[in-house]
């Protein structure tokens, strides 16, 4: 790290910004290359994942098969596994979130928390990191700030008067016997599920039929976990397919929700709004281009518009291939990594070895002809 005494500027030669999954999975790779890394946290260690509901699980199922060539899929490193970590096949968030702070420990991560980053400049041949800690320079840029705690007030009109999936502390702790939950895909389902095991009577607006597609893809499909789930509740759950929210409206102490197909339906509590999040790219996005809300990337995960400026994470896509869950996105941090490590005049050896040590524990995808939408049986 280099400081410059002058202006009392940080500089290191890749800043990340995010100490969540992706973020410190890109860093465990930096780290083994031997590359001047720190990371930006404008919270903690995992912080995302702490403020999850108290009874969200992680849908992914973790198991020690590390030993064997086949890591953890909820690990973001081949050496390490939640499952063994924390003895549990479905993490909570609190529980994943300590798993990353052990990680940062063994690996002795660089980073800086309490960091808010404001600003982003990208200047000759550094970025400029403005935050409210002072600024920070580095010559390559990866985001790694993640999706949750950035929810979607803007699927429908009067949005605002619902209660985000992400604003709720604990499924059991909302009053009312009846509640109303707008969206049908994980989140939607998940929170059902815990609502009608503390007993309230649920309707569930899902503007697709998630219930019936079935998918080789499980970023678009309910997961095997959700679905064992809700076979168990279905029967106590008011369930609406192809009804997409047009609007919530709160008229005499009372919510109406119309959906498209002109149907009306009434609660007299805020409905649960599961219907996503937005982008943590609000601060970055004039740095990137767009196909509707995923940025454009190369080969690298690199912005098409903007050099040396990456993204790891569950925004990463690629055609038709979604990168949003921790096995599958985990297996770009080495790319990333080994572009880095080309801008930088690695040593050629150096690089082929970390590459070829990741491609033996699958954390290397870079031929995504793999990723269609087919499965044998």
């Amino acid at each position: 790290m280099d400081i410059n005494q002058q202006s009392n500027e940080k500089t290191f030669d890749v800043i990340i910004v995010g100490a969540g999954a992706s973020g410190m999975g890109v860093a465990i790779v930096l780290d083994k290359i031997g590359i001047d890394y720190l990371i930006l946290e404008r919270d903690a260690v995992g912080a995302s994942f702490r403020k999850w509901p108290k009874e969200t699980r992680f849908i992914s199922p973790s198991f020690t098969g590390n030993f064997f060539g086949m890591p953890d899929l909820n690990a973001i490193s081949p050496e390490t596994s939640p499952a063994y970590n924390l003895l549990t096949e479905h993490p909570s968030g609190k529980e994943y979130a300590e798993y990353l702070e052990g990680i940062a420990e063994f690996y002795q991560l660089k980073i800086e928390t309490k960091v808010a980053v404001q600003r982003v400049q990208k200047e000759t041949s550094f970025f400029r990191i403005k935050t409210d800690k002072g600024d920070y320079k580095s010559r390559c840029l990866i985001w790694a700030a993640g999706e949750f705690q950035y929810p979607s007030h803007n699927g429908f009109t009067g949005a605002d008067l619902c209660t985000h999936y992400s604003q709720v502390t604990s499924f059991s702790d909302l009053q009312g016997a009846e509640r109303l939950v707008i969206g049908g895909y994980e989140s939607g389902f998940d929170a059902s599920v815990h609502l009608v095991k503390s007993g309230k009577k649920v309707t569930v607006l899902d503007s697709s039929d998630y219930l019936g597609l079935v998918s080789s893809d499980s970023s678009y499909a309910l997961s095997p976990y959700t679905r064992d789930r809700i076979k168990g509740v279905i029967d106590q759950i008011d369930y609406h397919k192809e009804t997409r929210v047009e609007e919530v409206r709160r008229e005499n102490g009372h919510y109406h929700v119309t959906s498209t197909d002109g149907k009306t339906f009434t609660s007299v509590t805020p409905p649960i709004n599961c219907t996503g999040f937005d982008s943590s790219l609000s601060l970055v996005k004039d740095l990137f281009e767009f196909e509707g809300q995923y940025p454009l990337l190369t080969d690298f995960d690199e912005s098409i518009k903007t050099e040396n400026l990456f993204l790891v994470g569950p925004q990463v896509k690629h055609g038709g291939a979604l990168f949003c869950f921790i096995y599958k996105y985990r297996q770009r941090f080495a790319i990333v990594g080994e572009k880095i490590a080309m801008e930088l005049g690695v040593p050629p050896e150096i690089i082929e070895e970390f590459v070829e040590d990741h491609k033996q524990y699958n954390f290397y995808l870079k031929d995504l002809s793999c990723c269609g939408d087919s499965c044998d049986c």
